[in-house]
């Protein structure tokens, strides 16, 4: 018989879920408590939660969400980094901490704006720029055409101004 705490945590998980641009499992067996707490704590700086839940609740939560594809890996201990803004934040702060942990905090698998990300797959997402990043880039592109097309504008105006200077020098 669930008890009024675990169905909160199974409505605020699956809320969570819901809303997420991503979400990573991982399977955190045998990292020790001090790496734990500075990986909490790089998520955070990054506006990334980090939540250890029970499976069973997970589960619940996940197929309330709707979400049926994480639940094949639902088994051992798991902890979960949600993203709400940038879906690639989580990545790439495991992939920091990768080297120290010698593979023991391991992706089971992701959600990445909505699309199950298998575990072979997901070293792929950590090669992806950063919303951040890919809007720089974009508006670099809007502007590249428009700085090309005032700078030809600008030099055939200047080629003009040069070519009459030149015929009124001429004509002294």
């Amino acid at each position: 018989m669930p008890t009024p705490q675990k169905e909160a945590i199974v409505e605020e998980m699956t809320r969570k879920f819901s809303e997420a641009s991503s979400v990573f499992l991982a399977d955190f067996t045998g990292v020790d408590v001090n790496t734990i707490t500075e990986i909490r704590k790089k998520f955070h700086e990054v506006n990334v939660e980090y939540r250890v839940v029970k499976n069973t609740l997970a589960r619940r939560s996940f197929e309330k969400a709707g979400i049926t594809g994480m639940l094949d890996y639902l088994t051992g201990v798991n902890s979960y980094a949600i993203s709400y803004e940038d879906p690639t934040q989580p990545i790439k702060v495991i992939e920091k901490f990768k080297k120290d942990l010698n593979d023991k905090f391991k992706i089971k698998a992701a959600l990445f704006e909505g699309e199950l990300v298998p575990p072979e797959k997901v070293d792929a997402l950590a090669k992806l720029p950063s919303k951040q990043e890919l809007l720089g880039q974009f508006v670099g592109m809007l502007q590249s055409p428009m700085t090309k097309l005032a700078g030809t504008l600008n030099a055939a105006m200047s080629q003009l101004v040069g070519v009459l200077k030149a015929l009124e020098d001429a004509k002294k």
